[in-house]
């Protein structure tokens, strides 16, 4: 289940913001994780923040995509199609309770992604960290 909730700027430090190489400029996000840093094997809550000027969230059509990666991706992208509405410009905060975590080895990236289209992924907004 995912749920929307009004927006509320900074609520704390951002545990995952930097911007990728494909993220467009007109967009940022960045997310905020409970527990952090994640525990191998434990769910994470994950808490996704941003605005994205050139893009809406459409029901059903935009997803939230989250990796765990070293060299490799590690275990199964997390994959959620969202099923409400943010108009262009609009600011926004997007709860994902309880994304599995996998094996997590000494150092490795989280990158979490907005995107539509699972079969061929459009980019509208990417960040990630890298942890260890």
């Amino acid at each position: 289940m995912v749920n929307a909730v009004p927006y509320q700027l900074l609520k704390r430090g951002r545990d995952i913001g930097l911007p990728c190489s494909a993220n467009p400029s007109s967009s940022s996000i960045y997310a905020n994780l409970k527990p952090f840093p994640p525990v191998s094997n434990q769910s994470v809550d994950y808490t996704i923040e941003g605005v994205m000027l050139d893009y809406e969230i459409t029901p059903y059509k935009t997803e939230i995509v989250i990796a765990y990666a070293d060299q490799n991706v590690l275990g199964d992208l997390y994959i959620k199609v969202l099923d409400f509405h943010y108009a262009k410009a609009a600011p926004f905060s997007i709860d994902v309770p309880d994304v599995p975590t996998p094996l997590l080895p000494g150092k490795y990236a989280i990158t979490v992604i907005i995107a539509d289209n699972p079969n061929k992924p459009k980019t509208h907004a990417c960040s990630y960290a890298i942890f260890g």
